[in-house]
């Protein structure tokens, strides 16, 4: 098998059903390792009959829910394929979702975590770019792929990160360190739910805070960057690509507030570079505007 999807799973049976269901329509040259956190006997006995239905499959059942941290880190120790792709049991995948990703995994050495397109990042099912992707600052778990060697390179989850959150913001980071960059995949497509398991044992808030605490420590807290671009007659921000990029490779937020005719050719493509375009007419009213308004304010404030 080129690749082991590995399915953390505690309940949640209709979910857990139709995630293994659209793996199996939609998904060749593939092995399941199931990782049963303690789930009920309704789910148990599920799982267990899975071996009837023909897919190749692995099932470890825990006798306690570990929660996802663990279970995703059993499942890689058990993994001999190639590739790995992490995958909540609240998703749905489309037609030819991992196969695009491992052929991006191929060509890209680069790449270190992919994610495909989602609702989660914001995109709806469409047409894709086959072999396209967009750098991002960092992957998310719902649904993340990797070759084996990235993951020897780069190390499991933190366990630290118990139950859950920032687990992937950490690896993601790391990743980066090591010189690989993290990804969207354009022409895959997975649904996710989002916040399952969290909101059914109601510590999604303490666990959140306790884990952003962790990860502030190790990585330092997010900054959000604007630069103002005033010019509409030149490139004043080409000297300035490089700074932005690794501050975005940086999990990082920049933003450019630009007049409609700037001219900002050659930008890379990256998530969290955000571009807004502003009327000449009031430009630096509706900026002003814009940034008092914010909920989030900015770090820093650069004039371009």
């Amino acid at each position: 098998m080129i690749c082991d999807i590995i399915i953390p799973v505690w309940n949640q049976l209709e979910f857990t059903k139709n995630c293994i269901d659209s793996i199996s329509k939609n998904t060749r040259d593939f092995r399941l390792i199931i990782i049963d956190n303690a789930s009920d006997s309704q789910t148990r006995d599920f799982l267990g009959a899975l071996k009837d239905r023909g897919d190749p499959i692995l099932l470890v059942r825990n006798e306690q829910n570990l929660g996802f941290v663990k279970a995703a880190n059993q499942g890689m120790r058990l993994s001999d394929a190639p590739y790995i792709c992490l995958l909540n049991n609240d998703t749905l995948v489309t037609a030819g979702w991992l196969e695009e990703m491992v052929s991006i995994l191929e060509k890209n050495p680069n790449i270190g975590l992919l994610n495909p397109s989602s609702n989660t990042l914001g995109q709806r099912p469409g047409k894709g770019e086959k072999g396209e992707f967009v750098e991002l600052g960092s992957a998310i778990g719902f649904c993340m792929a990797a070759r084996r060697e990235v993951i020897d390179k780069i190390g499991l989850f933190d366990e630290a990160y118990g139950m859950g959150n920032f687990e992937d913001t950490d690896l993601s980071r790391r990743a980066i360190k090591r010189g690989y960059i993290c990804a969207r995949a354009c022409g895959a497509y997975v649904w996710h739910k989002e916040g399952g398991s969290f909101s059914r044992t109601g510590s999604f808030d303490d666990a959140f805070r306790r884990n952003r605490s962790i990860y502030e420590s190790r990585w330092g807290m997010l900054k959000r960057i604007l630069y103002k671009v005033s010019s509409s007659t030149h490139a004043p921000l080409r000297d300035e690509y490089g700074s932005m990029l690794k501050e975005a490779r940086a999990g990082n937020w920049v933003y450019i507030y630009a007049r409609r005719a700037a001219d900002l050719g050659g930008l890379p493509r990256h998530s969290n570079i955000v571009v807004k375009r502003f009327p000449d007419l009031f430009f630096g009213a509706r900026v002003a505007w814009k940034i008092l308004t914010k909920k989030k304010p900015f770090n820093e404030i650069r004039e371009a």
